[in-house]
């Protein structure tokens, strides 16, 4: 006998092959949404394979039939080169056909995975849920949207905004930050002194099943979630420089001249939101509500990633 159904979309993505082995080691019958049935095998053994896409009503309907759980983790992440219509087709449309899908099998709790740019890249004070959310590019506008649509629904819900996650499965972006410091082609954009906000993948798949675990508490509510710390973005590179054991990169550059040769130092639009990026990140919520304490500091999941990094290297 299993505790109880979960429905997960984006079972295969870097966060859903995170959370769903918790979920069955908690005693769950897990359904998982893919787009492609071998996507099964990065799934724990027992993992029921749904195959399709949020535009798939009817595999929808079956999944959320009977589900007491759904977490909505699918959706266009990586989308700087994404049209804005693909963008809110997949996270705006997609979120309304789960929805419907949700009331019809009556789903007892809707946990989003939303994001803290929902907000805005640039924003001054600290922000906890209730600041306005100005969203200044597709992504965060697209999440904002399905935010709405969510909680104008009738399902029961609750929404968390996670900062930019870290740790296994979200290596990539990172590890072009690790080799350009290790290789003295970092740069500093601006005045390096913006404000940045972390957590990692472990603590990312703790609040969910914490909130889960917590309906009575959790629905109806939105939840920031980060590492409850403050970084500066040349605070981090020092950070990396030390633990790789290189100089600290020195040279600064205007943000309209990196947005200029971005393409040149092989960044995309995405990780230049996270580079440039300039808010405080309000998490009492979650830590008075449901007492969540994240496990991993940023030494201990810094120095894994860039171990990883630095192996990967030798192998080359």
């Amino acid at each position: 006998m299993h505790a109880d159904t979960v429905f997960v979309t984006g079972a295969a993505g870097r966060l859903g092959r995170a959370v769903v082995p918790a979920l069955v080691g908690s005693g769950s019958a897990v359904r998982a949404l893919m787009v492609e049935k071998e996507d099964v095998k990065l799934l724990p053994p027992g993992t029921v394979p749904f195959v399709g896409s949020l535009g798939d009503t009817e595999v929808l309907d079956e999944a959320c039939r009977g589900a007491d759980v759904v977490l909505h983790f699918a959706g266009l992440t990586h989308v700087a080169n994404s049209t804005a219509e693909a963008v809110m087709e997949s996270n705006v449309e997609g979120t309304k056909n789960l929805l419907k899908a949700c009331e019809k099998g009556k789903v007892k709790h809707m946990i989003f995975t939303s994001t803290v740019d929902v907000y805005g890249r640039k924003r001054s004070g600290a922000l906890n849920e209730d600041a306005k959310l100005l969203p200044t590019d597709k992504y965060g506008h697209s999440k904002m949207l399905a935010e709405q649509e969510i909680s104008g629904s009738g399902v029961p819900y609750t929404i968390v905004r996670p900062a930019n996650i870290y740790g296994p499965g979200f290596e990539r972006s990172f590890f072009k930050i690790f080799r350009a410091v290790k290789e003295g082609k970092m740069v500093i954009i601006g005045s390096g002194e913006n404000h940045m906000a972390l957590v990692h993948v472990d603590d990312v798949v703790k609040a969910l099943m914490l909130i889960k675990e917590n309906p009575q508490a959790s629905i109806g509510k939105t939840y920031n979630l980060t590492d409850g710390m403050i970084y500066t973005q040349e605070g981090l590179i020092d950070f990396v420089a030390e633990l790789m054991k290189v100089p600290k990169p020195k040279r600064h550059m205007q943000e309209i001249l990196v947005r200029a040769l971005a393409k040149a130092r092989n960044l995309d639009s995405d990780e230049l939101r996270f580079m440039t990026s300039d808010r405080v990140i309000d998490t009492s919520r979650i830590r008075n509500e449901l007492g969540f304490i994240p496990d991993v500091d940023i030494k201990t999941g810094g120095m894994a990633m860039i171990n990883e990094f630095l192996n990967k290297a030798k192998e080359k």
